[in-house]
């Protein structure tokens, strides 16, 4: 599936490349051409409607109370704003994670404190997968490969959960 952000608006101001070049330079990161693509088109901030990443690998047993429905809602992605009192913006949001005591090669785009989806450069500076990590332990999961394959994993929450909650999605 890919993410038709067609229509959507953002809270978050147009950008150029001079801008990137500074919140890349700010953060000590690259952003993936992805990311920075999907932000042309629609500058980041909350989804329409919340999506889910189906959780496709074992889930580690401290890590269950988190993931144990095999989703993880994602309701926004930080656009790129320098603004550091801009919440829909990638500076806020990944220096919150940082205060929380997220790693400093890790850069949030969703979260509210305890857990957060992220750009994770610890590996490879060159091509960050995406993680979900909690900061009480610094627990970590894997969700896809770079920022293409976790946008392409995204599901309306309308095709995963019935309106009593129960799971409908069956995967083909």
């Amino acid at each position: 599936m890919v993410l038709d952000v067609n229509g959507w608006a953002s809270e978050n101001k147009k950008f150029d490349d001079a801008e990137v070049s500074k919140i890349e330079k700010e953060l000590g990161v690259k952003f993936p051409q992805s990311y920075i693509s999907l932000m042309k088109d629609w500058n980041g901030g909350y989804l329409h409607e919340e999506h889910q990443i189906l959780i496709e690998n074992d889930v580690p047993e401290d890590l269950i109370y988190y993931l144990g429905e095999r989703f993880w809602t994602v309701g926004s992605v930080a656009g790129i704003s320098a603004d550091l009192n801009n919440s829909e913006g990638i500076i806020n949001k990944s220096k919150t994670a940082h205060e929380w005591g997220i790693p400093e090669k890790v850069i949030a785009f969703d979260g509210d404190g305890h857990t957060w989806v992220a750009f994770d450069y610890r590996d490879n500076p060159d091509k960050p997968k995406i993680i979900f990590i909690e900061s009480d332990e610094l627990l970590s999961f894997f969700l896809a490969s770079d920022f293409s394959d976790f946008i392409s994993k995204l599901i309306p929450s309308s095709q995963v959960y019935d309106n009593d909650g129960n799971v409908i999605f069956e995967q083909k």
